[in-house]
């Protein structure tokens, strides 16, 4: 591993990381408490616990989003009432699994103030997901869908090559440019009127995770929540090609 490389790691782990903790220390003034201790299990206390050291600045209080950090995200914070995640692998209107949330806590979500908890303990990171699902009944009601990486096969051989990349620059063209821009830097000509950011798609770090089979989960379930749609109507290989491309669209931005 390089130098440059080791310092980008560092920058893209460490920096998120103390920016939010700085913001959880200047307006978390009150603690969480969705549900008096008592209604909450031994796990779920543990997780209140962990949320109001890491979570609470932004989250708030309530779970709902609407901390005094908020305001000065452009990409708000969500609302844990509405069990609707962006970053997951089940289906449109179904609940995440636990590995999807844990995915998101150990990776961040890269271009926004969401940072990376990986070294925190795992077992504090499972205990804080417990807590997050009692601010919404859907939890309650409803089992997670089934994660698209069951059906995920192998990175396909073609993956990468030039004829590939072309291919997906084609598609690109076709289905992204809009809201992603020509050079994929999140600036298309409707971004401005998103109601969410598109992704800078040169960022040197994927916002999905960091398998090519991340952002072809993305291009499979889509975000939900938020304008990017699923790409289900294109085939499994030309799916693959997009991947291709967006690939070389972030390795122009290292």
């Amino acid at each position: 591993m390089g130098e440059n490389t080791t310092i980008r790691w560092i920058l893209f782990f460490f920096f998120p990381a103390l920016f939010v903790y700085g913001l959880l220390h200047v307006y978390s003034s009150k603690p969480a408490q969705a549900k008096k201790t008592a209604e909450l299990t031994e796990m779920e206390e543990a997780g209140r616990k962990v949320y109001n050291k890491f979570c609470v600045g932004c989250h708030g209080e309530n779970g709902d989003g609407n901390s005094m950090a908020a305001p000065f995200f452009k990409d708000k914070p969500p609302n844990f009432h509405t069990g609707v995640f962006r970053w997951k692998s089940t289906p449109e209107g179904t609940l995440p699994t636990d590995e999807d949330l844990l995915h998101v806590l150990n990776w961040g979500i890269p271009q926004t103030p969401m940072p990376s908890f990986h070294l925190v303990p795992e077992v504090q990171k499972r205990a804080v997901i417990a807590y997050i699902k009692t601010f919404s009944d859907r939890w309650k009601k409803e089992q997670p869908g089934e994660s698209v990486y069951t059906k995920i096969k192998e990175i396909p051989p073609y993956f990468g090559t030039k004829e590939s990349i072309e291919k997906g620059k084609e598609l690109y063209a076709a289905n992204c440019t809009a809201c992603h821009g020509e050079n994929g830097k999140g600036d298309g000509p409707i971004a401005a009127t998103l109601p969410v950011p598109p992704t800078n798609l040169t960022y040197p770090v994927r916002a999905a995770g960091p398998s090519p089979k991340d952002t072809f989960r993305v291009l499979t379930v889509g975000l939900e929540g938020s304008p990017m749609p699923k790409f289900d109507h294109l085939s499994e290989e030309d799916r693959w090609h997009l991947v291709s491309y967006i690939a070389y669209l972030m390795n122009q931005g290292k």
